[in-house]
């Protein structure tokens, strides 16, 4: 096993290699975004849009901060003294925002109509918890780092929140795992492995009181170091995004057999889905080459193609990992870009995204 390296430092590297710029795609036609808004942050972790109060939030790790836009892109709020934060859950009424605290070891329960903490849990220390998915009560978390990393619980809405950890072996996943899940299955918990290649995929009957394994694939579709990963709305279909290969691959649950391929270019680095089911596949392109591939569920071309280098000639820069988020009405999509030199990333908003015309 090779030398450890001390927990912050560990834990920068680990961000870093999110936001890591990999290389070149072919050149096609896309329709060009617009310039968007420029961001006060240099690195951004996740982000999660708010039906109820038509909001975006931004978490980025370095500052430790959530920033809060509206629907147009413009910044309304920024949520600070949230150290390491990463991955952020809304509630299903999205009135509760959930944050993990890598820095902090703890998990941050945020008001969204007033972005202020309503709680703040701790998880253990040296826990470092990254990654996060919830699952009905249960807020589940990806935490640890190298092959002492597992995935924890955090019951919400009780009087008694409760932490768990340990629910998993350590040494399943090297670091922190990616997590997925889905209101429409509230007992499948889907982890990915974001470090390794070939990456490992495993699925747990979550619906008891500990995890179930119920498969676990390596290599699953030549899948190398996952970066985002996304359950279609009917919870029956896993969406993947990595490194290689140069699509994007589904993944029927919970055996995790191949499904549909979307197609896109090198290097995939985030996907998500609407609840109408349409697809966004994203990758770390080269302008004017597109950087966001847009699709109907199970279809072979893609209906609209978006460049996030404006028509004026705007460097907007690469999408950034996992830098995709639909608004919940599928009216909308968000996406993050921006260079891995720049001070500042871009918030870029896409109308109409549902639409099969080229704006």
């Amino acid at each position: 096993m090779p030398r450890r390296l001390p927990r912050a430092r560990r834990l920068l590297t680990l961000a870093a290699l999110l936001g890591l710029s990999l290389g070149a795609a072919p050149a096609t036609q896309a329709a060009p975004a617009d310039e968007g808004t420029a961001l006060p942050i240099a690195y951004h972790c996740d982000l999660a849009v708010d039906a109820l109060h038509e909001r975006v939030f931004i978490s980025d790790y370095n500052t430790g901060s959530v920033l809060v836009a509206d629907y147009q892109g413009r910044i309304v709020r920024t949520i600070r003294d949230l150290p390491g934060v990463c991955d952020l859950e809304l509630s299903a009424d999205s009135r509760t925002l959930y944050a993990p605290l890598a820095l902090d070891d703890a998990i941050s329960v945020i008001d969204t109509g007033t972005g202020r903490q309503r709680a703040r849990h701790a998880t253990g220390a040296g826990t470092a918890p990254f990654h996060a998915a919830l699952s009905g009560r249960t807020l589940f978390f990806g935490y640890g780092e190298q092959w002492e990393a597992s995935i924890g619980s955090l019951t919400v809405g009780t009087s008694a929140p409760k932490v768990r950890l340990g629910l998993i072996p350590e040494g399943d996943f090297s670091g922190a795992p990616l997590l997925a899940t889905s209101p429409a299955a509230p007992g499948t918990l889907v982890a990915g492995d974001q470090n390794t290649s070939p990456s490992t995929l495993s699925v747990y009957d979550v619906s008891g009181t500990s995890p179930v394994l119920r498969t676990t694939v390596r290599d699953p579709g030549g899948a190398s170091s996952f970066s985002d990963l996304t359950m279609t709305p009917d919870g029956e279909t896993l969406l993947t995004a990595s490194g290689a290969p140069y699509h994007h691959p589904s993944f029927r649950l919970p055996d995790l057999t191949e499904g549909h391929t979307y197609a896109s270019t090198s290097y995939p680095n985030a996907v998500a889905v609407s609840s109408r089911g349409d697809v966004a596949a994203g990758v770390n392109s080269i302008e004017p080459d597109p950087d966001v591939y847009l699709y109907r569920a199970g279809a072979d071309s893609p209906y609209r193609t978006v460049s996030l280098a404006p028509a004026t000639g705007y460097d907007a820069g690469h999408l950034r990992p996992r830098g995709l988020a639909w608004a919940p009405d599928g009216t909308r999509l968000f996406a993050i870009s921006g260079h891995s030199d720049e001070e500042h990333l871009r918030l870029v908003v896409i109308p109409s995204a549902h639409r099969s015309t080229v704006d």
